[in-house]
């Protein structure tokens, strides 16, 4: 985390929109470079201004890569003089609590271990395909294909 410059002020949600896709545009060709997704932006502003940029990618996101975004995004943020005043930037990984919603987010997670919850029950297993509209999951019982649309709620397990 670094902190730069401080200004204290209300948090105005437009603002913190036009900043959140501001800090998108700036963050988006950085973890490109890095070989890197953004998963989510989210400026805080107020007394304590916060700008927090989750980062994923296939096979997951490691601590140096995440610090070496944040050299980089820093010194963009900086430079555009994108946040006024002092602010702190995070650059994290989604972490395994986070919920999988997106193709992307399927993606990244392949050949590792989810729970997928259906309306009429769960597979636990290996994600081992990721189609635009479904995926495959191998468990103890054998492959099973999801249609996407039918996931009631979807996360990566903890490998052990």
């Amino acid at each position: 985390m670094e902190e730069k410059g401080r200004k204290s002020g209300r948090s105005d949600p437009d603002e913190e929109a036009r900043l959140t896709e501001r800090v998108r545009s700036l963050a988006e060709p950085v973890l490109g470079r890095h070989h890197a997704d953004l998963v989510e932006v989210a400026v805080r502003r107020g007394r304590t201004q916060l700008v927090r940029v989750v980062a994923d990618r296939v096979g997951g996101i490691d601590l140096d890569t995440c610090a070496r975004v944040s050299e980089e995004l820093s010194r963009m943020l900086d430079a555009d003089d994108t946040i006024a005043g002092r602010y702190t930037l995070e650059v994290t990984s989604p972490g395994l609590g986070r919920p999988l919603q997106t193709v992307e987010d399927f993606r990244r997670v392949l050949g590792r271990r989810v729970r997928i919850v259906l309306a009429n029950g769960q597979h636990e297993g290996t994600l081992e395909e990721v189609g635009a509209d479904r995926i495959r999951v191998a468990t103890n019982g054998g492959a099973v294909e999801v249609v996407l649309a039918e996931i009631a709620k979807a996360k990566e397990l903890l490998p052990w």
